[in-house]
């Protein structure tokens, strides 16, 4: 059994949350033997909650950039369907996503993309 702290607000680190998680042996000793990895890349020793925050995060965004259809053309009709069901809520979605883009800093983009490359190929 794995126990896992999860952040309740991404943004504000003063709450956690434990999640327990069962694993297998085998994905026990993956998850475990990849923490070395892990510490090698970013150059420390790793404190387990960071590392399995980070292996989570990095593995939903991954899942999420899976769903989108191969054909952007569903999307764009997907979006637009949404748009007809509900505008106002897909409006002000549409106006958070952007506004939250372009406040993301140059250090903070250049440090994503490079966590990413060490692990998403």
């Amino acid at each position: 059994m794995i126990n896992l702290c999860a952040l309740d607000k991404p943004e504000a680190m003063t709450e956690m949350k434990e999640i327990v998680v069962r694993v297998d042996e085998e994905e026990y000793r993956m998850i475990i033997n990849f923490k070395k990895v892990y510490d090698a890349v970013v150059e420390t020793e790793s404190d387990f909650n960071d590392y399995m925050r980070d292996v989570i995060k990095e593995g939903l965004d991954k899942m999420l950039s899976d769903l989108p259809p191969k054909n952007v053309n569903i999307l764009l009709k997907t979006l637009q369907a949404m748009f007809r069901e509900n505008p106002e809520f897909v409006c002000n979605f549409i106006v958070q996503i952007l506004k939250k883009g372009s406040n993301i800093s140059k250090e903070e983009e250049d440090r994503i993309k490079e966590i990413r490359g060490h692990y998403i190929a």
